[in-house]
């Protein structure tokens, strides 16, 4: 949920955190059917147990892409590198 938060403060406009209610799969094919998504940003644990889904759909379609996020590990917050690199400012959380 914390990814979430930050990408919706970076100005991402449509954000769906997966609850243990909702099929991750089901949200995700739904959105690479979308003509309106050029990018798709999904968290390691999505990619890892999708992998063959993703592969196969990025093997016929050029658009959109997925990326995979990296998340926020003990010591570590690949999420504030990132920003750091693009901005160029240091955040602390």
């Amino acid at each position: 949920m914390e990814t979430c938060t930050w990408l919706k403060l970076a100005g991402i406009g449509e954000v769906y955190p997966i609850d243990g209610d909702q099929d991750p799969f089901e949200i995700l094919s739904n959105l690479w059917l979308r003509e309106d998504i050029s990018i798709i940003i999904i968290s390691p644990n999505i990619a890892q147990h999708y992998h063959n889904q993703i592969a196969e759909f990025m093997a016929k379609n050029l658009f959109p892409v997925i990326i995979e996020l990296p998340i926020k590990k003990e010591g570590t917050d690949p999420l504030t590198d990132l920003v750091r690199q693009a901005v160029g400012v240091k955040l602390n959380m």
